[in-house]
């Protein structure tokens, strides 16, 4: 058996998912302010590996992450 979807129901859906999405990025950027002044960009030297690289920049995105949802 098929079942058959309103497209109106869809799309309405669909808008309103993009619109909180939007609304939940503009509300992240307004209340949390990573300190960016806190990235090391030591690692980033040339002469190293792909995996050193990544390793770093996974590191940064971990404490980026962290000073986000730390409670100040």
């Amino acid at each position: 058996m098929v079942r058959q979807n309103n497209r109106w129901v869809i799309r309405a859906s669909f808008i309103a998912v993009i619109a909180m999405g939007l609304f939940g990025f503009w509300y992240a950027v307004s209340v949390w302010m990573p300190m960016l002044d806190a990235i090391d960009l030591s690692a980033f030297a040339e002469g190293v590996d792909w995996v050193d690289t990544a390793a770093a920049i996974g590191e940064q995105a971990v404490q980026l992450l962290l000073g986000i949802t730390s409670a100040q």
